[in-house]
């Protein structure tokens, strides 16, 4: 389950409203996650991850597809960088509360029955190629960290 809970999870926060453009990195567009430099602490290694996000009126609508050995799992989600508590719906459903700390981008997220907790940091390289996404979690199962080096396509 916490592969399921990380996949569903990671990378979907990549996004910038137009407001936020002037003062904020630009996490929208094709990212693609670098194996060989992230580090998934004790979580399942994936063949290959993709994102693609896209902002739409205020929010990013994002799509991630894990490949793994057992095969492809997608995620589709919509994430909202206003500071305020917003429903997350899929495998384990709760809430999210995003907002920008200076030009990290903090997403703290909780499932409905407080088992399943993530904080999500996100930070982008001076030049926008590339992305380092820090996610620390805590699940019935215990507790992970996750690097993960996303490279813009």
């Amino acid at each position: 389950m916490f592969r399921i809970f990380v996949a569903a999870l990671a990378g979907a926060v990549f996004f910038m409203t137009p407001a936020q453009a002037a003062n904020h990195p630009d996490f929208s567009g094709r990212w693609e996650l670098n194996v060989a430099k992230s580090d998934f602490g004790n979580a399942e290694k994936p063949v290959r991850m993709t994102l693609v996000s896209e902002n739409k009126d205020g929010y990013l609508h994002s799509v991630q597809t894990v490949s793994t050995p057992q095969g492809d799992e997608t995620s589709e989600r919509d994430w909202y960088p206003d500071g305020k508590q917003h429903a997350y719906p899929g495998a384990v459903p709760g809430h999210s509360v995003t907002k920008w700390e200076g030009n990290t981008l903090v997403s703290e997220r909780t499932s409905q029955d407080g088992q399943y907790k993530e904080t999500i940091h996100l930070t982008a390289s001076a030049d926008g190629k590339t992305a380092t996404e820090t996610i620390n979690s805590k699940n019935p199962n215990g507790t992970n960290k996750v690097r993960l080096v996303w490279e813009r396509k």
